[in-house]
């Protein structure tokens, strides 16, 4: 969901106004999905999903709103309740790599890496340029130990976003498990230059594996 600078005042004045919308058209999917919205980025996320699944009631195919009501699940940690959302969006829409990265990622936060991978290597038969998609799919690889792939996979993210600090911490990840110590240093040089928080954890393996 797209993040607008909005302030709080003029927030809650939107706000009113589309609930006197909803009021005077409760068949409205768009008045619904509007007005969902606005409670999300209000930080009012139960209100937001009442009013997500009130406009699916009306409009059960509609792939945007099932989209938006799953990221608000994801992002509330309801995973099993993201994944039914996107999976319905898939029905609606079977070439979306977008829900199949969602799900794929879903299924990496609870670590269930096969059922991961599958829905990464379809979301990248549609997409193969997804940088978040090919940079969760490089984690999932070195869960599983394929490391070769993981780190081709990994070189593959950074060389598509140089600017990603993400990626380079993944790529410093799989090189080092694969005994790569001195690129995993590199890309973890590079990570931080970007701004990316490297766990501390982490580097202090890299240096321990370097004396």
């Amino acid at each position: 969901m797209a993040q607008n600078p909005i302030k709080s005042g003029e927030l809650d004045r939107i706000i009113q106004d589309l609930e006197k919308e909803v009021r005077e058209n409760k068949n409205s999917v768009v008045a619904h999905h509007r007005l969902a919205l606005a409670y999300w980025k209000a930080g009012r996320s139960e209100e937001a999903i009442s009013e997500f699944q009130k406009a699916l009631k009306l409009d059960p195919a509609s792939f945007e709103i099932r989209i938006n009501l799953g990221t608000l699940f994801f992002q509330l940690g309801r995973l099993e309740e993201g994944i039914r959302e996107n999976k319905e969006a898939l029905n609606a829409h079977p070439g979306s790599a977008e829900a199949l990265a969602n799900i794929g990622s879903a299924y990496l936060q609870m670590g269930k890496f096969q059922d991961a991978e599958g829905y990464f290597k379809k979301a990248l038969e549609l997409k193969p340029e997804m940088v978040p998609a090919l940079t969760n799919y490089a984690t999932v690889l070195v869960e599983l130990d394929e490391l070769d792939k993981a780190v081709e996979v990994a070189e593959k993210a950074v060389c598509l976003a140089p600017e990603f600090g993400l990626a380079f911490n993944n790529l410093a990840v799989a090189c080092f498990y694969k005994g790569d110590v001195q690129r995993a240093e590199e890309a973890v040089q590079k990570a931080k230059q970007l701004g990316y928080p490297i766990h501390p954890d982490f580097e202090a393996k890299i240096n321990s594996a370097k004396q």
